[in-house]
């Protein structure tokens, strides 16, 4: 499982849907850093320089959103949020200001609390490290049952 950062459009709290032409519009101001898939009816936004397909912004009603960009692509993403009147947010609710930049946007401050809270769904990074402490512990675990078993010289 990847992460997902997405394009998105708020008010108070309400996700406002992006149409195809507002898009159409930032793209044509955008000097062809990115463009609708050939063939793709609309779906896919890519980076023809990249001349990656996977590297891809899937477009649906609510939000365009994008699975483990790379720099380049999340650079432009940012680029087309900001003509589009709307922001970048990853799996953490993080919304990026730039590469470097984040923040926590007003209207992801309860969702961002409900998901660091006991019992419910951790924030990702928590997720990583929890995983990684358990492997770790698992390691060491096999590798002195190893050590047991194999008995002497």
């Amino acid at each position: 499982m990847g992460h997902h950062v997405r394009i998105l459009r708020t008010l108070s709290g309400k996700t406002i849907p992006i149409h195809r032409p507002e898009i159409e519009r930032a793209l044509a101001g955008m000097g062809g850093k990115l463009a609708f898939l050939p063939g793709g009816e609309g779906e896919h936004i890519v980076m023809p320089a990249l001349d990656d397909a996977r590297e891809c912004i899937v477009c649906e009603p609510d939000a365009l959103w994008a699975r483990n960009p790379d720099e380049r692509l999340l650079e432009a993403m940012i680029e087309l949020a900001r003509l589009l009147g709307a922001r970048v947010r990853n799996d953490d609710f993080e919304t990026f200001r730039s590469l470097d930049e984040c923040y926590l946007h007003p209207d992801d401050r309860e969702a961002a609390l409900a998901a660091s809270r006991p019992g419910r769904s951790a924030p990702r990074r928590a997720r990583v490290i929890a995983c990684l402490k358990l492997l770790l512990l698992a390691t060491v675990a096999a590798i002195a049952l190893y050590r047991n078993f194999q008995g002497p010289g």
